[in-house]
């Protein structure tokens, strides 16, 4: 498996549900609201980074609330 983390910035006043929102995404392995400059930050899995990848803009980036993301692809050291 192949994991990315998307940082989110949420609408003002909509962290919460926009954080239940996203967790409840089957691509989605964790999603936490957080303090800084952004909101939220989630962990996408998938078989390929491509596919995780392509999950995060089918799967994450719609939900209501999601203003923008980021998406930092792990690498192995």
């Amino acid at each position: 498996m192949e994991s990315v983390y998307v940082l989110v910035k949420a609408a003002p006043g909509r962290i919460e549900e926009t954080v239940k929102a996203i967790a409840l995404r089957p691509c989605v392995v964790e999603a936490s609201a957080v303090t800084g400059a952004y909101d939220i930050i989630v962990k996408v899995q998938a078989a390929s980074v491509t596919e995780a990848l392509a999950q995060v803009v089918r799967e994450v980036r719609p939900v209501p609330g999601v203003l923008s993301t980021e998406t930092l692809v792990t690498v192995r050291t």
